[in-house]
């Protein structure tokens, strides 16, 4: 519930005034970076975004007064624009990892444990229908973390052949998930997190 001193902040942008704009920059500016910083861990990238979901603030602003917490709703927006840079910008940076700690940072609803339960359901379908020496490996990697050389030594075969291994398991995989880029997504998450 947004407090009543942001009620006439949010009824003022909703007319266009742009001190009560300034002022709602100035009060989440910095939250909302540190917020997008720990997401994308740039600080330049995180600056973008935080300018962006201002940008849209204040192009939405003829909407706000339904908004019950105006907290919420610019954390909403900066979350919304975080998670699409980072799927736009995936094929061009390693954001997986990054993307993981941010869905771990927040409280998950029921649809999304109801999304990982099924995404962890296929996924694991899939990996029990890998031929049975790329599954081993696989799941050398996967479930005990072993390095390429630790899998290597163990298996007596050679490094190559289990990076080998483990990338035909990772493109079977996606195979399945394909046409379903967000689910794609999640699987190339989940499959570092197993």
């Amino acid at each position: 519930m947004c407090s009543v001193e942001e009620t006439g902040f949010i009824q003022f942008l909703s007319s266009g005034d742009e001190k009560a704009f300034s002022e709602l920059y100035d009060r989440y500016w910095e939250p909302l970076f540190g917020y997008v910083m720990h997401v994308l861990q740039d600080k330049e990238d995180s600056m973008d975004i935080v300018q962006d979901t201002f940008i849209t603030v204040w192009q939405q602003r003829t909407s706000l007064g339904n908004v019950q917490s105006f907290k919420a709703y610019i954390f909403s927006i900066a979350r919304y624009k975080a998670l699409r840079y980072i799927r736009m910008n995936i094929r061009k940076r390693d954001y997986l990892s990054s993307l993981l700690n941010f869905l771990q940072a927040h409280d998950e609803s029921p649809e999304e444990l109801m999304i990982h339960g099924e995404l962890q359901s296929i996924i694991n379908t899939e990996v029990a229908n890998l031929p049975p020496k790329m599954r081993e490996v696989f799941l050398l990697s996967r479930e005990q973390r072993l390095s390429y050389r630790e899998i290597a030594a163990r298996l007596n075969i050679s490094d190559k052949t289990v990076k080998k291994q483990i990338s035909n398991s990772l493109k079977l995989i996606r195979l399945k998930m394909e046409g379903d880029l967000p689910s794609a997504l999640l699987l190339l998450i989940l499959l570092k997190s197993l």
